[in-house]
């Protein structure tokens, strides 16, 4: 991506990730400035931290806090006071699940407070590159992780077995999900934007297909009563995915018929072809046309 694009993805995830509250029973909120950040009890040691930017995991336990995506390194302090809330162990781990800054702008904070950044190959590949666009390579190379995989990895944490795995071509190139096993438990990254149009990156590796196909291969590994963390929304479930896989096929479906009929771009964008849609999945940063012009540029690719 370059540098432009990168800002302005930045600058956009800044302003309107802002996910929605949970239903579930929150134990505590750390608010400052315009920030508040809501941590969610799921059971088993894991929480689900929501405020600005992409949704934190985190496993507590006695070896130490293994943490999913960070956010932003200007409300870092924040997230460290909320996880304080939960445990008195340091952040040991931080796993990006991919590498938009909304979930990985606090690496720097927490390599500084001692953990151990890693992510999939694509992601230390894709954020060393923006480093180096915008001339920051020497002054960020904290925040990039230290440790990759190119597939899969298992940690053994807190009592948990997390299976860490990579999907190919879905919002990224470098999309790592987390499957806490034994607990049913996942954090999806931004292969699942709860209740909302997602974000397909096709500049950086993701595919409609792919994305379609991540959805569904989660859809097999869940049951009804897995825990599923988004990468953006509310506490999610099975039903989610399952409901997300029929929409996206069918909102696909709407476009490519206009694709096949040879119309251009900005003619499909006004013939608006998701208007079934529009209002239940628009939101600020992905609206109708938006999304139009994904679903056009991935089938004529």
């Amino acid at each position: 991506m370059n540098k432009s694009v990168f800002a302005a993805v930045s600058a956009a995830a800044l302003t309107i990730f802002s996910p929605m509250m949970s239903a579930s029973a929150h134990v505590t909120v750390v608010q400052g400035d315009d920030v508040i950040i809501t941590t969610t009890d799921l059971g088993d040691g894991l929480y689900m931290l929501e405020g600005r930017g992409g949704n934190i995991g985190i496993s507590v336990g006695e070896d130490g806090v293994f943490m999913i995506d960070d956010q932003f390194g200007n409300i870092a302090d924040k997230i460290l006071a909320a996880v304080a809330e939960v445990t008195d162990e340091p952040v040991s781990y931080v796993l990006n699940t991919h590498w938009h800054g909304d979930h990985t702008g606090g690496n720097a904070a927490m390599a500084a407070e001692g953990a151990t950044i890693l992510s999939h190959d694509n992601v230390r590949k894709r954020l060393k590159q923006s480093l180096d666009v915008k001339g920051e390579l020497e002054e960020g190379a904290s925040s990039l992780p230290v440790l990759t995989f190119s597939d899969t990895t298992t940690f053994h944490w807190n009592g948990h077995e997390i299976h860490v795995f990579h999907f190919p071509n879905a919002h990224t190139d470098g999309d790592a999900r987390v499957h806490f096993r034994t607990a049913n438990v996942m954090h999806m990254g931004d292969t699942l934007f709860a209740g909302r149009y997602p974000f397909i990156d096709l500049d950086s590796g993701g595919t409609v297909d792919g994305y379609i196909a991540n959805l569904e291969a989660v859809a097999a590994l869940a049951d009804d009563n897995t825990q599923i963390i988004p990468g953006h929304g509310p506490l999610s479930d099975k039903a989610t995915i399952l409901t997300t896989v029929e929409a996206l096929k069918a909102m696909r479906t709407a476009v490519k018929t206009l694709v096949d009929q040879g119309l251009g771009e900005d003619e499909i964008v006004a013939a608006d072809p998701l208007a079934n849609w529009n209002d239940d999945y628009g939101w600020q940063f992905i609206n109708g046309e938006r999304m139009t012009r994904t679903f056009v540029r991935d089938l004529k690719s």
